[in-house]
């Protein structure tokens, strides 16, 4: 049972019509009748014009090249700086040898020996040594001879000789 009616009273719900046969002319009516109608859209379709696509296109491809080129710019200037900085190791390796080289020559054992082997020098021995003693004043004086020495002593001693005998 369905909503409270038997089967016989069901099939008897239904058109039976529906399913019989028809006439050439009902099916044109009836065709006619259900047939849609076709609504055109007033609307017209979006479409993405072939300008923005190409611009688009362009606009990767610009943006590609960029990246590309600023890459390859980098690239460059960091094998720039390796270079340099290899130049940079090798040239304080070679301070550091110079350096090492200059405290060679300049330490005292090296000094004594190029005295000796080049120059001809000689340490000096005891027997070398003289000692002076000084008696009254411990004063020393150099003399001074020589050209200019001997035109300056002979101008201040004329000097002196006017000096003594005009009273200023």
């Amino acid at each position: 049972m369905r909503g409270g009616k038997t089967l016989t009273e069901v099939a008897f719900d239904y058109n039976l019509e529906n399913f019989a046969a028809k006439t050439g002319t009902e099916q044109d009516k009836e065709l006619k009748t259900r047939s849609l109608r076709i609504i055109k859209n007033r609307r017209q379709a979006k479409t993405i014009a072939p300008v923005k696509v190409i611009l688009a296109a362009v606009m990767v491809i610009v943006v590609s090249v960029i990246m590309i080129y600023s890459q390859v710019v980098l690239t460059e200037l960091t094998s720039e700086v390796s270079f340099y900085e290899k130049q940079i190791a090798n040239l304080n390796t070679e301070y550091m040898r110079l350096q090492g080289e200059l405290e060679a020559t300049t330490s005292i054992k090296t000094l004594e020996e190029a005295a000796e082997n080049k120059l001809g020098l000689a340490k000096i021995d005891s027997s070398q040594v003289e000692y002076v003693s000084l008696t009254g004043t411990d004063e020393i004086t150099v003399a001074q001879t020589g050209g200019k020495y001997l035109l300056k002593e002979y101008w201040d001693n004329f000097i002196r000789f006017i000096g003594e005998y005009i009273p200023f």
